[in-house]
């Protein structure tokens, strides 16, 4: 708040100075006040302000409001030489579903900085996820670095979800399925080990559990993900089917009614508890 009044004041004082209104948009943008920022923005350009910086910032506030062909030119006129470019077209390129094009920019940013975190996430996201190529997310975009950081969170609970992807296409409980999920709960259990407050990373070791049909190690690890992340439906949802299996009515109706709160177009949801209620009624 103090360095926001130092900048209003120097706008005050020199009205023509692009500089202030770039760290005028700046700081909207930190706050989620995107269209501020893109006003402040706006007077930074008016004023003569054409920096690569400027132009990353704005491009940056556009892919955010979704102005895809906007946010595409200034991108293009922000530095080039960074990551941090590369990353945003690719985040740019992924909103418009053109995957390849995703692929390609943040693997440019790769080469300008190999351990670039959002770079290598992304690329590991995408083929793992959006491809379905997972031996390929884990050999190029996990392996390289989980081999020097063993411990590092992100990166463990990155390898738990290369096991839970292989389990897709795996016969349930098959000497392969089995491996594959106990190697997921180990990874994910040494994410929570390093940190312990991985809402995610408590819900997906539970989902494992789940489908491995350990439901009281399962409904543990769903009441703890929506203890650090009250806001996660899914983990309320699980809960709820999981007292439902008990037969514990009240519990589950609780639990459902709560996941209906935070997504209230769930069909499944509403399905489960008027379900429920019927169990409930006199």
């Amino acid at each position: 708040m103090e360095a926001f009044r130092f900048v209003r004041e120097a706008i005050r004082r020199d009205s023509l100075q692009p500089f202030a209104y770039e760290v005028l948009g700046f700081y909207y943008y930190t706050q989620g006040r995107d269209s501020e920022a893109l006003a402040a923005y706006q007077q930074a350009l008016e004023r003569g302000g054409s920096s690569p910086q400027l132009h990353y910032r704005i491009g940056a506030a556009l892919l955010v409001q979704k102005r895809w062909a906007e946010s595409y030119r200034h991108l293009l006129r922000a530095d080039t030489s960074q990551a941090d470019t590369w990353i945003a077209l690719g985040l740019l390129a992924k909103a418009q579903n053109n995957l390849a094009q995703a692929a390609a920019f943040w693997k440019k940013a790769l080469a300008l900085d190999s351990a670039h975190p959002k770079a290598r996430t992304f690329l590991y996201d995408l083929y793992l996820n959006d491809l379905h190529q997972p031996d390929t997310a884990k050999k190029y975009y996990l392996d390289p670095y989980w081999r020097v950081e063993r411990f590092d969170p992100l990166l463990n609970f990155q390898l738990g979800n290369y096991h839970l992807k292989k389990l897709e296409g795996l016969p349930k409980g098959s000497p392969a399925w089995r491996k594959h999920a106990m190697e997921a709960i180990n990874a994910y259990s040494q994410a929570i080990l390093a940190y312990p407050s991985h809402a995610q990373a408590y819900y997906n070791r539970g989902y494992v559990y789940f489908l491995g049909a350990k439901y009281d190690r399962a409904l543990e690890d769903f009441v703890r993900a929506a203890e650090l992340n009250p806001n996660d439906a899914r983990a309320w949802f699980m809960q709820g089917s999981l007292y439902e299996l008990r037969a514990e009515w009240e519990k589950a109706q609780k639990a459902y009614a709560r996941a209906l709160t935070l997504k209230p177009d769930w069909v499944e949801a509403q399905t489960a508890l008027k379900e429920v209620e019927r169990k409930l009624s006199p």
